[in-house]
């Protein structure tokens, strides 16, 4: 199926990125983070340091829970959020790419690999309509996809594994009025892109060759709103449970079991 996934795919998120580059207008919700847990802070903040070439720009900690590492490039509101918990998860990672980010020269973040001997899978040509691509799997087995492109290195967006597209797919239409955008369907695998006007995007990928794997229960993905009372009513009507901390953070979950994580910011 990855072989598959990637000559179908791949023009997905580049056209993706293209429509996300090419928004205008104000959006009232910012995809920020994409996250996933890990084991080791140390080993993990320095796999995306000095292979992948991310900084550090950020660290949310609450003793004796969670230390959560920030890793971006030079737009700290488009980063990747390591979850190290005091209880580490023990649910099995996806073969998939959660994560997708970008870079200028893959030739050069690749030759770092090499030199560390640590495993990459390379692809372009005819596959993947001339774009060069690279999967690589962090020290906690949560696979990244790196795709070279012009432009500065960004953390270009989230991709939540889930056992039915169509509902997540209604999920997020219905709480973030997002309209849905490219999408493919394969005998091996559905996915569809939201983009988000100008932010991060986010991919629901549906697997159709393997059986769903238990979710997480923490956060895949965390979007940023102006409208986080309303988008709070929403979540609570769909009726699929949520916690909320404070009144800014709330975790909802999608039809798939995936934790989306919303944050309230204030408005411009």
């Amino acid at each position: 199926m990855i072989r598959q996934f990637i000559a179908m795919a791949v023009g997905l998120v580049v056209l993706a990125l293209a429509s996300s580059a090419a928004a205008q207008d104000p959006f009232p919700h910012e995809v920020r983070t994409t996250k996933f847990t890990i084991v080791d802070v140390d080993e993990s903040t320095a796999f995306y340091e000095n292979l992948i070439g991310l900084d550090e720009v950020d660290r949310f900690v609450a003793e004796g829970t969670l230390v959560e590492p920030f890793m971006g490039f030079d737009d700290p509101t488009r980063r990747i959020g390591l979850l190290r918990y005091a209880e580490p998860e023990t649910v099995p990672k996806s073969p998939i790419p959660v994560s997708v980010l970008t870079v200028p020269d893959l030739d050069a973040v690749l030759a770092r690999f090499t030199e560390a001997d640590e495993p990459f899978q390379e692809f372009s040509g005819e596959a993947t309509g001339g774009i060069r691509i690279a999967f690589v799997t962090d020290p906690s087995g949560n696979g990244i996809e790196l795709v070279e492109a012009e432009g500065p290195a960004r953390v270009a967006g989230a991709r939540l594994i889930v056992d039915d597209r169509a509902a997540v797919e209604e999920f997020f239409v219905r709480v973030f009025e997002v309209e849905p955008g490219n999408r493919i369907q394969t005998d091996t695998f559905d996915e569809v892109f939201f983009d988000f006007d100008g932010g991060m995007f986010v991919a629901l990928f549906e697997p159709k060759d393997q059986a769903p794997l238990p979710k997480s229960e923490h956060p895949v993905v965390a979007i940023y709103t102006t409208q986080y009372d309303i988008l709070r009513e929403r979540v609570e009507a769909g009726g699929l449970g949520m916690q909320e901390f404070g009144d800014a953070i709330l975790l909802a979950k999608d039809p798939s079991g995936n934790v989306v994580e919303i944050v309230r910011r204030p408005s411009n």
